[in-house]
């Protein structure tokens, strides 16, 4: 007898377990292909316009149509998410050809200034007694030396 009792509790906790399972499903379906399809070609492009922010340019406008793309997938209208996809696709893919020139040209920017503020204690140091002693001397030139 107690087995029984025990087996009889046993199946209901499993009989609970299936029907808290089953409505669980019924509030998450399960992942389709086409989203996660979607989920992985978003993943790549959002991955070069990261690659593409770090080398200086501005992925605002893919980061947008990338946003619009999946406002347009939760709304079901997969059709206009992919047409936002393929916009965001050739921005990228426009903007991947003068990446490399924008991220040299920001480099040689950068190490311009920083030689600039690098030789400012020079300049200072070899300028500013010359000029102090220029306008030192200009400014007394008209004076007369007498003898005691």
């Amino acid at each position: 007898m107690p087995a029984g009792i025990a087996l009889r509790g046993l199946l209901v906790e499993c009989s609970l377990l299936l029907l808290l399972f089953s409505q669980f499903s019924l509030y998450f379906p399960p992942i389709t292909y086409a989203s996660s399809e979607l989920d992985s070609e978003i993943g790549n492009l959002v991955e070069h316009a990261g690659e593409l922010h770090s080398k200086g340019l501005n992925v605002s406008a893919v980061t947008e149509k990338l946003n619009s793309a999946i406002v347009k997938y939760e709304e079901n209208s997969t059709e206009e998410a992919r047409r936002l996809i393929a916009e965001a696709r050739g921005l990228i893919e426009n903007m991947s050809t003068i990446a490399d020139r924008v991220y040299f040209t920001n480099m040689a920017r950068k190490a311009l200034v920083v030689a600039a503020l690098a030789s400012i204690p020079v300049l200072v140091y070899t300028l500013l007694p010359r000029a102090y002693l220029y306008l030192w001397y200009r400014s007394r030139r008209k004076w007369l030396v007498s003898r005691w």
